[in-house]
């Protein structure tokens, strides 16, 4: 990253899994302030401020292997994209964080749904969370919106990383040298912020869908929320969705970008 090359597999999983970690965890108390606001019964019905760590446990025991599968899959695919595409940076970019965010969508929808649940204040603990929806709704209950997730994270990244590529490529050049970890950072930063303002009512909809709070399936939910409010219902949360995914892309690209820094001076990879 930064400049300095395709980044290994095995690098990449590593540093994916330390920049998802450290992002869950640090700002989870802004995301379930989100959720609340995007739920049904609304903020104070939904928690209010009330445990604004419940469903953390889920949080972070998805959180590595979702950032590390996203990270390692985006890595593997850009190179096979360019060789067949050529070089056209926007293009590779879009269709590696796709592929990307479906991989990790495999892991991330199932932590989502029971930590989404326990944030609205649905359950008090992870175990019972698991066992209820288990016993309820069988696996496939751990995937409700998982096409919806896909549908926001893919609009998402094909804004996000185009846009964090390009933002470290100008500065890079204008400096004559690649950007430093912190510098990433900061693009990643603003390029978060703008594709979680852009995607709210994609993420309102997979909120609604995850909560259990839809009779249907995308447009229905979508049409659902427009008529509990128009266009300002599918906006509920921007301003906590995206004060936490422009906080949370500082860290986030900030901790991805050190790792791989830090890996690749410690001489493993050659």
């Amino acid at each position: 990253m930064g400049g300095t090359g395709d980044t290994p597999f095995s690098m990449a999983l590593l540093a994916g899994g330390c920049a998802g970690t450290s992002v869950d965890v640090a700002l989870f108390p802004i995301d379930t302030i989100k959720t609340r606001c995007q739920a049904k019964e609304g903020f104070f019905a939904a928690g209010g401020f009330k445990g604004i760590y419940r469903g953390l446990t889920a949080a972070a025991a998805g959180s590595a292997p979702g950032a590390a599968l996203f990270f390692s899959t985006y890595e593997t695919v850009k190179p096979i994209v360019k060789s067949q595409i050529g070089d056209r940076p926007v293009a590779v970019q879009g269709c590696a964080a796709s592929a990307g965010e479906i991989m990790a969508c495999l892991v991330r929808v199932p932590t989502e749904v029971v930590k989404q649940r326990m944030q609205a204040g649905q359950y008090g603990s992870l175990k019972e969370a698991a066992k209820t929806i288990m016993t309820k709704e069988g696996p496939m209950g751990f995937y409700t919106g998982y096409f919806t997730t896909v549908m926001r994270e893919i609009p998402f990244a094909l804004i996000q990383f185009p846009l964090w590529e390009r933002m470290k490529k100008e500065i890079g050049d204008w400096q004559g040298c690649p950007t430093s970890p912190w510098q990433g950072a900061l693009c990643g930063s603003l390029a978060g912020s703008f594709s979680a303002a852009v995607t709210t009512p994609l993420d309102v909809a997979k909120t609604r869908q995850m909560l259990g709070q839809s009779s249907g399936g995308f447009a229905t939910t979508i049409s659902e929320v427009y008529g509990e409010g128009g266009a300002l219902a599918l906006f509920r949360g921007v301003g906590p969705r995206t004060f936490w995914i422009g906080l949370g892309g500082f860290v986030f690209f900030g901790a991805y970008e050190k790792s791989t820094s830090l890996f690749r001076g410690s001489g493993v990879w050659g």
